[in-house]
């Protein structure tokens, strides 16, 4: 019996990772039907149109969408910045260990580029928010399983900064950064932005922010507008905390100072929009408890969609250094993959009991889940927490690699045989491979209804999982 080839988890080698445990085992199935009684019934299909055609849509080959990366940031046992990267796999509801970065980064930024890589731009590393800022940049393949440094460098080496991608391209707003002047150990918070173009990958001056900000949480409202929220100006001075939002048109370039302001001022909160107007607020420096809806665009509550800020519960516990992200997640009564309820996360963060020299401040695991549709927070444990605690990190929704069942394509045509598979070889058929043949059309048009209706006896899904939204 030949030995089956060696899995890598980080994808050196070929694999393949069936939607479902049972879809292997039901093309075998269908084809040896198909042998068995395709000359009384119907035209049998080939082996090679299961196993060339089918087959790969009923496999996890390439990255899936959706997927949740906690990236780099500070843990509570050494204190010191992570090359740690986590991915929330939504397709079976569990957190799953991705490829270190090349270098150590807290405070850094993150984004998707159009590619479906990640770019992960700033930081401080192990050296210190002083010594050790950084201007320089990675990108995650999240295909091939592999990092590596960008070919350019910010402007402005920096950490604290916002980072958020759109209109084709990714924007780094604020931060710190080291000062020039003479004063050793000196630091300065920055106006200034920057904006990469992943067509060039080159980083290009952005106009600056109507106030210096470090802290702030950068998010897209819609097909043109940043919003800038709160920060901390001067850090390293009268670090005064930011209850104001910027907005920018990224095609026009001019940031503005909106009228409307944040109920409390707040830094290194967590925040995510909700749509093209409303934005969530939780959280933030001095750990505070608090959650608020803000309308960039000064809209009602209730204009366009069924909001009341009156439901805007405040946390359960108080947080800072904690981001937040949108995502789908199961509605109650349905498990993973059936991601169909619009939802918040917010991940990371710890408690700011730094007052206390004799405590270690504590930094969070736990996944908080506000449910966008009921308006509250979801009862612990929707979420698994994060398997590594920490603060000052990045968040970003990226497609990564999904696990499924790792059985490799030619256990099916072990399992047919050599002969069967020779005496149906496709060169002594006229029916051709057609790579635009859908599989669910083949097999409605192929397959007797009699035998669906057997395989699904057996527990067992004969097209597998298409899509989490559309069958389930």
């Amino acid at each position: 019996m030949p030995k089956q080839p060696p899995v890598s988890r980080y994808g050196s080698g070929r694999r393949i990772c069936w939607a479902d445990p049972h879809a292997l085992q039901n093309l075998c199935l269908l084809t040896m039907e198909d042998r068995r009684t395709g000359s009384r019934k119907r035209t049998g299909l080939p082996p090679y149109i299961y196993s060339d055609v089918i087959a790969p849509f009923l496999q996890f080959n390439s990255p899936m969408p959706g997927q949740l990366y906690a990236i780099g940031g500070r843990c509570n046992i050494s204190q010191e910045p992570l090359n740690t990267v986590e991915m929330f796999d939504t397709w079976h509801g569990r957190w799953i260990q991705c490829p270190p970065m090349q270098e150590r980064r807290a405070g850094c930024g993150a984004s998707c580029l159009p590619g479906g890589s990640i770019l992960v731009a700033g930081g401080y590393d192990e050296r210190g928010i002083i010594s050790g800022v950084l201007d320089s940049c990675e990108i995650f393949d999240p295909a091939k399983q592999e990092w590596r440094m960008g070919k350019a460098r910010l402007q402005k080496a920096r950490w604290g900064h916002g980072c958020a991608f759109l209109a084709g391209r990714v924007f780094c707003v604020g931060g710190c950064t080291p000062d020039d002047s003479s004063l050793e150990d000196h630091m300065e918070t920055l106006r200034n932005c920057e904006s990469y173009d992943p067509r060039t990958e080159k980083w290009h001056s952005f106009p600056a922010l109507r106030i210096a900000r470090a802290g702030a949480r950068v998010v897209a409202v819609d097909e043109r507008h940043l919003a800038a929220v709160g920060g901390c100006e001067d850090v390293f001075g009268h670090a005064q905390m930011l209850d104001t939002v910027e907005l920018v048109n990224v095609h026009q370039g001019s940031w503005v100072l909106l009228n409307s302001q944040l109920r409390v001022p707040r830094t290194t909160a967590a925040v995510a929009a909700l749509d093209d107007n409303f934005v969530f607020v939780m959280g933030g420096a001095p750990a505070l408890c608090s959650a608020e809806l803000f309308s960039v665009f000064g809209k009602s509550p209730n204009e366009g969609r069924d909001i009341d800020t009156r439901h805007v519960v405040s946390l359960t516990e108080g947080r800072m250094g904690c981001q937040a992200a949108c995502l789908h997640l199961p509605s109650p009564g349905k498990t993973f993959p059936v991601c169909d309820r619009q939802c918040v996360l917010v991940v990371g963060g710890e408690d700011g009991t730094d007052d206390e020299p004799e405590r270690i401040t504590r930094q969070f695991a736990t996944v908080l889940v506000y449910d966008v549709a009921d308006w509250r927070w979801s009862k612990e444990g929707r979420v698994p927490d994060l398997p590594t605690p920490r603060t000052a990190m990045s968040l970003c929704v990226a497609p990564g690699l999904v696990d499924g069942t790792t059985r490799a394509l030619w256990q099916f045509k072990k399992t047919m045989g050599k002969r069967s598979m020779r005496s149906l070889d496709s060169n002594s058929l006229r029916l051709k491979p057609n790579k635009n043949m859908d599989p669910v059309q083949t097999l409605a048009g192929f397959a007797c209804p009699r035998w669906l209706a057997n395989l699904s006896n057996c527990s067992a899904k004969p097209i597998g999982v298409l899509s989490r939204r559309s069958i389930f």
